[in-house]
């Protein structure tokens, strides 16, 4: 299927980076025992998942990494945890309205009165790639809710831009594996050291008692080569990236096209843009019969027949958003496939 397709936005798809598909087939040999074990071979697992967790944590300083099972479980142990921690205050949680559905839903099912315990936005836009201007944000937050942690999604942004700031304006950091070249099914959660958050999963006491359940080695392991590959490929992977999109945005203007989010600051490599004619999905399909896989601007809402509530949420009306799609080049992609594409939107 590769050799047929052209995968147009690989923030939707696993792309696994040969150092986290070497990482997995380690670890998927003969026996591996887990690292809560009391043996020589568990002793090595922890020593393996330790320093999986120390390549994480050296690109965000002042804190810790915790495993998660994906980036929508480290979201609901901020917002849960981070406010069980807090429920003498209160346990009111805001959350930027373009924030991701996961992040939205979790406030919805603790949301209640009192003191403001925990603001949240996401470091980039997934769907639209506007970067949060950290620094004001961060600034704001204290202002207006001194005494809230500051808990910043940052899905897709590992090698897409640098994490250390992050770190330093944040009490939690959501981090997803798939996006940056490591395998789905982990994630993991990073929280500023000293900052109290109790545990969402109870039961034997991994991670340090913070998160129960058996670490996956082989994903953890392949997650943190990913994750540090790609942040050193970062600056030459960004270069690549302007130079694909900049084209492809040229020519979705040609065609009248929106490029959504143009006027602000955006992370490389994401295009959100509605084409005028068909809504999305019908669009998807004429891409698809070209050899070429894209996909609208929210696949979660596009499944449902509705429209992005990121994209209302900036303003744009629902005929607009339903006619989205999202692109996200991969960096290497090469001169043919790209004419493709263009040659597609184009018919």
């Amino acid at each position: 299927m590769d050799e047929v397709f052209f995968v147009a936005d690989i923030l939707s798809v696993q792309r696994l980076k040969a150092v986290a598909l070497d990482e997995i087939q380690k670890w998927s040999k003969g026996i591996v025992h887990p690292a809560s074990g009391s043996s020589e071979s568990s002793d090595s697992s922890s020593i393996a998942i330790e320093e999986a967790r120390q390549k994480i944590e050296s690109l965000l300083p002042g804190g810790n990494v915790w495993f998660t099972s994906g980036p929508d479980e480290a979201a609901n142990w901020a917002i849960k945890g981070i406010a069980a921690a807090q429920r003498r205050k209160g346990s009111k949680i805001i959350a930027s309205p373009d924030s991701h559905l996961s992040i939205l839903n979790a406030i919805r099912a603790i949301q209640g009165d009192g003191e403001v315990v925990a603001i949240t936005a996401s470091a980039i836009n997934i769907e639209t790639g506007v970067l949060l201007d950290a620094q004001k944000w961060a600034h704001n937050a204290s202002e207006k809710y001194p005494l809230a942690r500051r808990i910043i999604d940052a899905r897709g942004s590992i090698g897409r831009i640098e994490l250390e700031a992050l770190s330093l304006l944040s009490d939690a950091i959501i981090l997803d594996s798939e996006t940056c070249g490591g395998p789905a099914g982990v994630g993991a959660l990073w929280i500023r050291t000293g900052v109290r958050i109790e545990p969402l999963i109870h039961g034997s006491g991994q991670e340090k008692g913070r998160r129960s359940g058996t670490v996956p080695i082989g994903l953890v392991c392949a997650f943190a080569a990913a994750c540090i590959e790609a942040d050193m490929e970062r600056t030459k992977n960004t270069e690549l990236w302007n130079q694909h999109h900049s084209l492809l945005e040229e020519k979705i203007r040609s065609i009248n096209g929106e490029i959504h989010g143009a006027s602000e600051a955006r992370a490389p490599g994401i295009t959100c843009a509605s084409i005028p004619g068909e809504f999305a999905e019908i669009r998807l399909q004429h891409l698809e019969e070209r050899g070429i896989i894209a996909s609208p601007a929210s696949g979660c809402s596009s499944t449902a027949g509705k429209p992005s509530h990121v994209l209302t949420s900036m303003g744009i009306d629902t005929d607009t958003a339903m006619r989205s799609l999202r692109f996200s080049l991969p960096a290497d992609t090469n001169s043919r496939d790209l004419k493709r594409l263009l040659e597609a939107l184009q018919h």
